[in-house]
């Protein structure tokens, strides 16, 4: 079974732009990866300030695998996450 770390940032400018609705749409989807045929694992973890902010303005900051992904959405989170998971095909 694949295992994929997820650390989004939980510094005050994150938080402001969005980052604990990545939190909860990632435990959302972990709970349907669990189950489906390409099973893995994701470890989510909230960390401190990555300090990006101060060299960029376009948070909030995640990394999917150590791949930062830069004003970072749901959805953008949720498709780095299904294209390690499912080997980058298509999920039905």
């Amino acid at each position: 079974m694949a295992s994929i770390l997820v650390e989004i940032c939980a510094g005050t400018h994150c938080v402001m732009m969005g980052s604990m609705n990545i939190i909860d749409a990632v435990h959302s989807l972990e709970e349907v990866r669990a189950q489906g045929p390409d099973a893995c694992e994701i470890q989510v973890r909230a960390i401190p300030c990555m300090g990006l902010c101060r060299e960029q303005s376009n948070g909030p900051f995640v990394r999917v695998d150590g791949e930062l992904i830069g004003q970072a959405e749901s959805e953008s989170v949720m498709a780095a996450i299904m294209k390690r998971c499912g080997g980058g095909r298509e999920q039905p």
